[in-house]
């Protein structure tokens, strides 16, 4: 996925989630390499699918961006 998909904001929002994916791995001792970084994106998208629309596309976005 290239950045020009996504509005400054969103893209800014983006790298938030990858950001905040890649604090929770480190505080629980884990690695934080992009398979592991996807897999966390991924489990926290199904267990949020009901949450709101917007949430749900900055982590599928997310998801993209760093997949390996």
């Amino acid at each position: 996925m290239k950045r020009d998909v996504l509005s400054e904001d969103d893209y800014d929002e983006v790298c938030r989630v990858i950001g905040d994916a890649v604090i929770v791995l480190t505080e629980c001792g884990h690695e934080t390499k992009r398979a592991e970084i996807t897999e966390l994106l991924q489990r926290t998208r199904h267990q949020r699918a009901h949450d709101e629309r917007d949430e749900q596309r900055m982590l599928e976005h997310a998801i993209r961006l760093v997949r390996p």
